[in-house]
């Protein structure tokens, strides 16, 4: 049995891992791979969105953290129903925010995150040559900006999307051997 089907062996112990960058750097690519590998089930943040906040961040306009909250909030509702009924999860999630990322991993006792990094010029030709996402290329600088620093509040794997999916999930086992 691989790794990563070990991932959703743990039933008494349910895991969330949290997939996490600016838009364009591949969070949902990664996310629902590991997802469709372990077992687990796949969430995607953007789903959460009002249909407000999206139109605004189609037009290019950032939200605020007062207009996050209530999405944020949605989202931690959503993981606790699945840590109660047992289930890990893997989250597709921006994580710009301390404060909202510390909410985000509270749901779970058990959780990891991944941080996915990448050049910016190789995060705009995705944004850029993408047609099924809200999020323009003008809001990356402001995702860029707003992306505060990592404390130790949890286990964080830093990965440069630059690298294949493949690589990437090499990577990431490697970093849950190290957390078991």
């Amino acid at each position: 049995m691989s790794s990563l089907e070990n991932l959703a062996q743990h039933k008494l112990q349910p895991l969330l891992v949290v997939v996490m960058g600016v838009s364009g750097t591949g969070k949902s690519t990664l996310a629902n791979e590991i997802a469709k590998r372990s077992g687990l089930i796949y969430l995607d943040a953007d789903s959460f969105h009002s249909a407000e906040a999206i139109a605004q961040m189609s037009q290019g306009i950032p939200l605020t953290d007062a207009q996050r909250a209530p999405w944020i909030e949605r989202i931690y509702n959503q993981l606790c129903e699945y840590e109660s009924n047992n289930d890990g999860c893997v989250l597709a999630y921006s994580g710009l925010k301390q404060q909202h990322r510390k909410i985000i991993f509270s749901a779970y006792k058990h959780t990891a995150g991944v941080l996915l990094n990448a050049d910016p010029d190789l995060i705009t030709e995705r944004l850029v040559s993408r047609s099924d996402h809200f999020m323009p290329a003008q809001l990356l600088s402001s995702q860029i900006a707003e992306m505060q620093p990592f404390d130790s509040e949890v286990p964080i794997l830093r990965l440069d999307t630059a690298d294949s999916v493949e690589q990437l999930l090499v990577q990431f086992l490697e970093f849950m051997d190290l957390l078991n």
